[in-house]
């Protein structure tokens, strides 16, 4: 390894291989209770070094995983077969915004957050926010094909991508797309890409469709005493024609604690939702304001509240938003996980069941559940609360997790929309996507990744076990072989 590490210093620089442990171990973890620590870190600044660094690792079967933010619920950027960390988060250029072509051309470095606020100063948006905009790198959205909280309105990431660049494990590097605003040239091997999680190439840049940003914007909330009639009253928006940005829902459980920790005021409720939106104008604003405010109030929504400031936004969007930190107050120690159900979807008729149903399920085993929901789109998230430090609790979520996939597939529903497979969902892949489809998905990964050593672990694409092949961060884990009924 000591002749590999000089090889890869000598294409970076020795300041860009990183290989004391202390240092590697900042890398071995993310939002799941894995542990798994690389050989070495290496970061990038350009293409070139990217294309030899896979030439090099090729070369000596060095498994090869690349990180953006790091801030994976499913393990998706956990070195799970040791090897290399590939970090871009230093492949951060903005290469070009152009308002006449609305496209961006950018690094898979460049963090969510800064990429919007740049375009911002150009009276331009990408609209594709997600829940870790602070820390999300676009690369890391990108290889997601992420979904956010504007998914709603403009979809999922991948159909906002012109085009790719891609290193390939041979060193080839793949030009997909233009700057052309549409393309169909046989195979749309962006859309393989985005949502391939690193198994398949390395993303260095990318064209971005950009859209101009509206002048006005609000955020509008309601309190419902039944999620069925706040599930009504969302389709009642979306057959409005009301173009809203954001269809957003969180279960009474999570509104009753965020206002009682944070002292909000909010009424006891089964349920709140939460809706954004645009206007070409004020005018137009209020006209869609005002559509809105009268089918929540119709559908029995109480308390709406408009939001037109940033302070009012946040104690709205509170319960989708703090409630992690409102749990650590009223159950010190305690911390959310990502787990192999923390994002299915479900059909929009089966929404208020499956919020009540999967927050029960997860509370009758004896731990907390803070469950959301993009009630527009179907996708549920449940946030699983527990003390890291309690074996039963690890038992506990084990066991929900199984009893909510099982269920959700029994509705019609899949039992991932949004975060992908990653490493988390492993045992779980084969009975949701079948023989079939999870064979051609393999023999897709042999073809680009004959060695198997790009993000390897992960998918279910080399395996189908997860707990046998990685370490855990706390000694009261419960491994899926030790479960108990």
């Amino acid at each position: 390894m000591l002749k590999i590490v000089e090889q890869m210093k000598s294409i970076v620089g020795e300041k860009n291989v990183i290989t004391s442990k202390v240092d590697r171990m900042a890398y071995s973890r993310d939002l799941t209770p894995y542990l798994a620590v690389p050989e070495m870190v290496i970061f990038v600044e350009d293409t070139n070094q990217v294309v030899k660094i896979l030439g090099v690792a090729s070369s000596n079967d060095i498994p090869i995983t690349p990180r953006g933010g790091g801030a994976s619920f499913q393990g998706s950027s956990l070195p799970v077969r040791g090897g290399i960390i590939l970090d871009l988060s230093r492949m951060n250029k903005i290469l070009e915004i152009s308002k006449d072509d609305l496209v961006a051309i950018v690094q898979p470095g460049v963090r969510y957050e800064t990429f919007q606020h740049e375009l911002e100063r150009h009276g331009l948006s990408f609209p594709h926010d997600v829940g870790s905009h602070d820390a999300a790198t676009l690369g890391g959205i990108l290889a997601s094909d992420s979904n956010g909280h504007h998914a709603y309105r403009h979809g999922r990431v991948g159909s906002w991508i012109q085009g790719m660049e891609v290193v390939l494990l041979d060193g080839t590097i793949l030009e997909l797309g233009t700057r052309a605003p549409r393309y169909n040239m046989g195979y749309n091997l962006s859309a393989l890409f985005a949502g391939s999680q690193g198994t398949l190439g390395i993303i260095t840049k990318a064209i971005l469709r950009i859209v101009p940003k509206m002048p006005v914007s609000a955020t509008i909330g309601g309190f419902f005493q039944n999620l069925d009639d706040l599930m009504a009253a969302s389709h009642a928006i979306t057959m409005s024609g009301v173009d809203a940005g954001t269809l957003e829902a969180t279960d009474g459980y999570t509104v009753n604690t965020i206002s009682d920790v944070m002292n909000l005021g909010f009424p006891k409720c089964e349920g709140n939702f939460v809706g954004d939106l645009e206007g070409f104008n004020e005018e137009n604003l209020q006209q869609k304001l005002s559509i809105m405010k009268k089918i929540l109030e119709d559908h029995g929504g109480e308390n709406v509240i408009i939001a037109r400031d940033e302070k009012m936004n946040k104690i709205l969007w509170a319960p989708r938003m703090e409630i992690d930190v409102a749990i650590v107050n009223v159950h010190p120690g305690y911390r959310e996980f990502g787990f192999a159900a923390a994002d299915p979807c479900v059909p929009l008729t089966k929404m208020a069941e499956a919020m009540r149903n999967i927050g029960q399920i997860i509370r009758s085993h004896g731990i907390l559940a803070a469950v959301f929901c993009h009630t527009g789109i179907g996708i549920i998230h449940p946030a699983v609360l527990m003390d890291p430090n309690n074996s039963e609790h690890w038992n506990a979520m084990k066991l929900a997790e199984k009893e909510i996939l099982d269920y959700v597939i029994s509705i019609g529903g899949i039992i991932s929309a949004e975060h992908g497979f990653g490493y988390v969902k492993n045992i779980f892949v084969r009975e949701a996507v079948g023989d079939t489809k999870l064979n051609l998905d393999r023999r897709i990964k042999q073809i680009f990744d004959p060695k198997g050593i790009l993000n390897p672990g992960k998918m279910g694409l080399d395996t189908d076990e997860r707990d046998e092949d990685i370490e855990f961060v706390f000694s009261a884990y419960v491994a899926d072989k030790d479960v108990q009924e």
